[in-house]
């Protein structure tokens, strides 16, 4: 079988480039799992969501977990329910996030979409960045009706997924008096 360079080098910047925002990120944690380079991964993201237990109240939870997979056609044609998969919980309680079945609709995925983009799309949505208002479009209508009538409580994690940098200047220099 014949190596495709393009695909492998588009697959190289997306590990390089996914590997940098996870160093970078106290919220989440990034596997790759197979592959040279990989091709499948899996996101760990600790940050605050909100689940619903069947007939329970709407809670706060703080571990989700997706999977993305650049199949090999990636680069010509993106399918969003193949490429991102919602692994879990089960629970988890959001419009575009499917409670029955391992869905999560993270809007138009064009092909070649980088992962750092996906993985940012998914956390928008976890903590309620990000929410259809829709219920015609929702994929947990009961969850964007709910969503609706508690758009206060938004987002539920106020926290950046990335670190900013903090640049300090040290000075050699005695201070300056005031005048």
């Amino acid at each position: 079988m014949t190596r495709d360079v393009v695909r492998d080098a588009f697959l190289a910047q997306q590990y390089e480039e996914g590997m940098e925002l996870a160093a970078a990120s106290d919220l989440l944690r990034l596997a790759p799992l197979d592959g040279t380079p990989p091709e499948r991964y899996l996101a760990e993201f600790s940050c605050t969501g909100l689940v619903r237990a069947p007939g329970g109240p709407v809670e706060e939870a703080s571990l989700f977990l997706i999977g993305f997979w650049f199949p090999a056609d990636y680069l010509r044609r993106a399918e969003p329910w193949q490429v991102v998969s919602w692994l879990g919980p089960w629970h988890v309680f959001h419009p575009n996030i499917s409670n029955t079945a391992p869905a999560i609709c993270v809007g138009r995925v064009v092909p070649g979409t980088p992962l750092v983009d996906l993985l940012y799309q998914c956390f928008e949505i976890i903590t309620y960045r990000k929410v259809t208002m829709r219920e015609d479009d929702a994929l947990n209508r009961e969850a964007c009706s709910w969503a609706r009538d508690h758009q206060h409580r938004f987002p539920v994690d106020a926290r950046a997924l990335k670190r900013r940098s903090l640049e300090l200047r040290i000075s050699h220099e005695p201070p300056r008096s005031a005048p």
